[in-house]
């Protein structure tokens, strides 16, 4: 059995405890990345779909998933487990885009397959109603605006840049694990988020009315 030097010793423990065949491992294991694997699917699943599908309900199809797999994943774990979770996570969610939306899911997560496999995108759609959060909530003409105007700023974005932001504000990932993601050393992900953030600032500073919702 080979561990990944990425995961918490708790992670690790409970692996332990999954190849001696525990079996009440799984469920711990699979609880302790619950809460993150939920933001995700908030995060990344399409908007179109909130209301239809119920993130518990993705979330018992990956432990399934995770359940069937988990022997393979055992013989060669060098990906960090939360990593090797999320990656299934994204699967589905790109399963149900395909499902539900067929043409109109907009080939979400193309861009990004060159650095994260199957995950949809984070998209300017997600990404603005992430950033607006609860503001002008009890106006929906200044929201629907400000939406309009954040979206198309953030367009002017590289992919990978919004997907930087979006990993390590509303994904939550440690820097090592965004490292892992984008494929490139720690050191080069922190620059990069750095760089990123710092547009964004310029971003939101430049969209009028953004600061006076706050």
């Amino acid at each position: 059995m080979v561990m990944s030097a990425n995961n918490s010793s708790r992670t690790n423990r409970l692996i332990r405890r999954v190849s001696s065949k525990d079996g009440q491992a799984p469920e711990e294991l699979f609880a302790l990345h619950h809460e993150r694997l939920r933001k995700m699917i908030h995060f990344r699943l399409d908007r179109r779909l909130r209301g239809k599908i119920r993130s518990a309900e993705i979330l018992q199809e990956v432990y399934r998933e995770a359940c069937r797999h988990i022997d393979k994943y055992l013989a060669d774990a060098e990906e960090p487990f939360f990593l090797w979770l999320r990656r299934l996570t994204g699967e589905r969610i790109q399963a149900l885009h395909r499902e539900r939306l067929g043409s109109q899911a907009d080939g979400a997560g193309q861009e990004l397959a060159l650095y994260c496999g199957a995950l949809p995108e984070a998209n300017s759609v997600s990404l603005a109603a992430q950033l607006l959060g609860n503001r002008a909530v009890n106006q929906s003409a200044v929201r629907a605006q400000l939406l309009l105007r954040l979206q198309d700023a953030l367009n002017s974005m590289a992919a990978v840049d919004r997907e930087i932001l979006s990993m390590c504000h509303f994904e939550e990932l440690r820097d090592e694990e965004v490292a892992l993601v984008l494929g490139i050393d720690k050191g080069a992900a922190a620059i990069q988020y750095i760089r990123a953030l710092k547009q964004l600032r310029e971003i939101l500073k430049n969209i009028p009315g953004f600061f006076d919702q706050l």
